[in-house]
């Protein structure tokens, strides 16, 4: 049970359809099932301060805001990988804070400081400028194409994505418990999903 100073987070949704405008539908529920967890994500961190969103507890190397560019930067740069695109050259300088350094660990801070509304834009810059404008023309998202890895496909980078955004959403919501305020998670009225048709 949270304390009562808690802020209630966003309830957990599952009943989300897939995104119009899309040429492949299983990609329209994968992106759908993406803004789910963006936006569960943003409201972890939308009211934190810059001393919440730097905060790295002892032994850990990550802050919230390194970790939300990553997520960012991940996105960006697997969909654009996958499609065969170039990603913007702005979007590249945006994304320097959350990139691995040899030690596995994320390093840097946010350009301009860490700003939690900051963060959010380029979040939403990425699914609104490279995810869905990509992703949502693909009639074939299983077409593979050779990678550092071996090869990719569009799917399997949305699969991958649903993970990460998953992943690493509960580390923020990790970090917000040891440094931050407090947050009480929450489920919809509704547990209940889309029939797949």
């Amino acid at each position: 049970m949270a304390p009562p100073d808690a802020r209630q987070g966003r309830p957990r949704k599952y009943d989300f359809a897939p995104l119009p405008g899309f040429k492949n539908r299983d990609a329209a529920y994968l992106a759908a099932c993406l803004d789910e967890l963006r936006e569960r994500c943003i409201d972890i961190v939308k009211d934190l301060s810059p001393q919440a969103l730097d905060f790295v507890p002892d032994n850990g190397g990550n802050s919230i805001a390194t970790l939300c560019v990553h997520m960012a930067s991940a996105e960006a740069g697997w969909v654009t990988k996958a499609a065969g695109i170039e990603l913007p050259a702005d979007l590249k300088a945006a994304f320097e804070p959350g990139q691995h350094g040899g030690d596995g660990e994320l390093h840097g801070k946010p350009a301009g400081g860490s700003d939690a509304q900051a963060l959010i834009a380029l979040i939403r810059r990425v699914r609104d400028e490279v995810t869905i404008p990509i992703v949502s023309k693909l009639e074939d998202i299983d077409a593979e194409r050779p990678s550092g890895r071996g090869p990719i496909s569009v799917r399997g980078v949305l699969m991958h994505m649903v993970w990460h955004w998953t992943y690493h959403s509960g580390q923020i919501g990790l970090l917000r418990r040891l440094g931050g305020p407090r947050y009480q998670w929450t489920f919809d009225k509704r547990l209940a999903g889309d029939k797949l048709a």
